[in-house]
């Protein structure tokens, strides 16, 4: 994967993956899906170019769950559906993913609070070894902080204890989930215990 500040327009799209992995589940292709979000307006979005757009992102990140991990959003908890949406997201873009890695799992290991400012550490060093990335702008940089806050908050991953201060935790899956994905995806088992594991 290359660097991309792309997933500054990623929403935490929970419900929009349901959607599209319900129709997937029923055999339709790519056009088809898109076709039917449009005429039904699931996205509830106002211009179909927004509606387009949003289901790209959206299908990608439903593509990479494998059909297990889609039986497991479609059918089980409010836990699971939200760790694969966090999984979906960190195996579509670099830079979440290496987030994850190099200073959420080392924070949790080192027993150490997570602060603002290592949002921006993490993308200063990420510019010292990526031209790409140093010639990010700051306003974009702040957004991909954003959206980096945004979703480590909403699986439940980090919890902000302090205006510049969160915690940081495991998150809970349940237990099918969780020995299917030791098995199989130590990425997502990973999201259980905060440990590096074996790439996939």
């Amino acid at each position: 994967m290359e660097y991309s500040a792309g997933f500054t327009k990623e929403k935490w799209s929970e419900n929009e993956i349901e959607v599209v992995l319900k129709l997937m589940s029923e055999g339709k292709v790519k056009k088809e899906i898109l076709d039917e979000v449009m005429e039904q307006n699931s996205f509830q979005l106002r211009s179909p170019v927004s509606i387009k757009n949003r289901f790209n992102m959206v299908y990608n990140r439903a593509a990479v769950l494998d059909d297990e991990m889609k039986k497991h959003f479609l059918n089980a908890s409010d836990y699971d559906r939200k760790a694969l949406t966090l999984y979906s997201f960190l195996k579509v873009y670099r830079i979440p993913l290496e987030f994850y890695i190099e200073v959420i799992v080392f924070k949790y290991e080192q027993q150490e609070p997570l602060y603002s400012n290592d949002f921006h550490y993490f993308f200063e060093g990420k510019a010292s070894v990526s031209e790409k990335v140093s010639s990010w702008r700051s306003e974009t940089i702040k957004r991909l902080v954003s959206s980096l806050v945004l979703f480590f908050r909403h699986s439940k991953m980090i919890d902000k204890v302090e205006p510049t201060k969160y915690q940081v935790k495991p998150i809970y899956m349940s237990q099918s989930l969780k020995t299917y994905a030791e098995r199989n995806a130590p990425l997502l088992y990973s999201f259980t215990i905060l440990e590096k594991v074996n790439e996939e």
